[in-house]
């Protein structure tokens, strides 16, 4: 798994290769907030999965709903688009609709998410 993080555009890039699995996701995020302690001045937070295999068991999905809440002080104003092409797209819309504070999309390709962020 490798994970690199860089900002483009005002705004917050994550990409993931190789196998991902939750820890890799919840200490990435870890390494994002630790990195970018103000992120007020950016736009929002894309995050591309394109080039990664998820490794997903369902108990995970509330792991990481739970992992969000605890920094909903800091990400609640940001846009969070997720780019898949995985069926696992609907996960993303399940974490908006149990932390509704979260404005977090799908998107299947980096240009549309960079669009929705940026508008």
């Amino acid at each position: 798994m490798e994970v690199t993080i860089h900002v483009q555009n005002g705004v917050i890039v994550r990409r993931f290769s190789g196998e991902v699995c939750i820890e890799d996701m919840m200490e990435s995020w870890k390494k994002l907030l630790a990195s970018y302690t103000n992120l007020k001045d950016y736009k929002g937070i894309l995050t591309s999965f394109l080039d990664a295999e998820i490794k997903h068991e369902d108990h995970n999905l509330n792991v990481l709903i739970e992992f969000l809440k605890n920094y909903l002080d800091q990400l609640k104003d940001l846009k969070i688009a997720i780019v898949m092409d995985t069926p696992m797209v609907t996960n993303t819309i399940i974490v908006g609709q149990q932390v509704k504070s979260l404005q977090i999309k799908p998107f299947s390709t980096v240009d549309a998410a960079m669009l929705w962020i940026q508008n």
